[in-house]
């Protein structure tokens, strides 16, 4: 039977999300766990901690893969990428199979992109 990351608090995703861009920026490539447990260790248990980790690697993934272009700007020549919070809310909780390496984690990307639609069709914005 297939196991999947557990979901996850989208403003926890993004605050971490934040940390890791906020950390690349002043010091160059930074260790992406440290920039997350930096961010949101005291407000969550270790098990989400490691969800979250899992979840920006596979949302970095299909961001860089294309299928995330529709819900990304794109400014300053490339250097950065701006995605839509919709695509973190949904990242947060679409279907993520848990794999044996964890550079094989990836989302479905129709089912993240149709949970970001209904949810900013929801909201009103994407």
């Amino acid at each position: 039977m297939t196991k999947y990351v557990p979901e996850v608090s989208a403003e926890l995703l993004i605050k971490a999300n934040a940390k890791v861009s906020a950390d690349r920026e002043e010091y160059g490539s930074p260790d992406v766990a440290v920039s997350i447990v930096s961010a949101i260790a005291d407000e969550c248990e270790p098990e989400e901690l490691i969800a979250i980790s899992h979840r920006l690697r596979a949302l970095a993934k299909l961001v860089k893969g294309g299928d995330g272009g529709n819900w990304t700007i794109r400014v300053l020549r490339k250097e950065y990428t701006l995605v839509s919070e919709a695509l973190f809310r949904a990242a947060a909780v679409a279907a993520l199979p848990e794999m044996k390496m964890v550079r094989d984690l990836a989302f479905d990307p129709q089912e993240i992109l149709d949970i970001a639609l209904r949810d900013a069709d929801a909201s009103g914005s994407a």
